[in-house]
C-alpha cells in the first residue's frame, strides 16, 4: 500500500486511494491529482523505478485510467482522458507534452468512453510502446500508437500510428529517419585491435564474426 501522504510533498492533499505506485517509483506531488476524478478500481498504476516529476498532471474523468510501465520518466506532462492510456516500459516523455483523448477540452460529464472518437472501451485511446522518446511540447491525441523504439520530435501532433524504430516530426507528422533495430548492433570483441563496427555501431557487410 502507498502512503496517503508523500513525505516530501509541499501540497496538503492526500494521494487518491485508487492508485498504485510501483517499488522505488518517485512521485513529485499530490498536486498532480488536483483534477483527478477517476472512479476506476485503479485510475493510475505504475511499474517499478519510474519517475513522475514536477508539473505532471493527471486530469482523469470518471472512466479514465492510466498505466505506466517500469523505468519510465515523465517530466511536466499533462494527461487528460476519460478512457485508457497505456505507456509501456522504458519511456521518456519530456516537458509540456500533452496526452489527450479529444482534440478540444470538454467536460467529462458530457462524454463517455464509448463515444469518444469511436474507440472501443477495451482498447487504449493512446498507446506508447517500449523504449520510446516523446519530445517537448508534442501532442498525442486519441488513436496515437507509438511503436517500439520510436522517437517523436518536439512539437509534433500525433493521432495515428508511428512505426517502430522511426523518428517522426511535424504537424502533420512525417517520418524523417528510420532507426536500426537493436538486433543490428553487436558489441566489439574484447582485446581486438580492429572492430567490425562501422561509425554508427552497425556491423559492416562482409565483416561479421565468423
Amino acid at each position: 500500500m502507498i502512503p496517503l501522504r508523500l513525505e516530501h510533498d509541499w501540497f496538503p492533499d492526500s494521494l487518491p486511494p485508487n492508485i498504485h505506485l510501483g517499488e522505488r517509483t518517485w512521485f513529485h506531488s499530490s498536486f498532480g491529482f488536483r483534477h483527478y476524478q477517476s472512479q476506476r478500481p485503479l485510475g493510475l498504476t505504475t511499474g517499478h523505478d519510474t519517475g513522475i516529476y514536477s508539473n505532471t498532471f493527471f486530469h482523469l474523468g470518471p472512466d479514465g485510467d492510466v498505466s505506466i510501465g517500469n523505468y519510465c520518466t515523465l517530466v511536466g506532462v499533462t494527461i487528460c482522458t476519460n478512457r485508457s492510456i497505456v505507456i509501456r516500459d522504458y519511456v521518456f516523455i519530456s516537458h509540456e507534452v500533452v496526452l489527450a483523448d479529444t482534440a478540444a477540452a470538454t467536460p467529462f460529464s458530457a462524454r463517455s468512453r464509448l463515444e469518444d472518437n469511436l474507440t472501443p472501451a477495451h482498447q487504449p485511446a493512446i498507446l506508447i510502446g517500449e523504449n520510446t522518446w516523446i519530445g517537448a511540447q508534442a501532442i498525442l491525441l486519441a488513436g496515437a500508437r507509438i511503436g517500439e523504439g520510436a522517437i517523436v520530435g518536439a512539437g509534433s501532433v500525433i493521432d495515428g500510428e508511428v512505426p517502430p524504430y522511426t523518428i517522426v516530426a511535424g504537424n502533420p507528422p512525417r517520418i524523417v529517419r528510420q532507426l536500426p533495430h537493436p538486433s543490428s548492433y553487436r558489441p566489439s570483441r574484447a582485446n581486438s585491435h580492429s572492430s567490425p563496427m562501422g561509425p554508427d555501431g552497425l556491423v559492416s557487410d562482409g565483416e561479421a564474426d565468423p
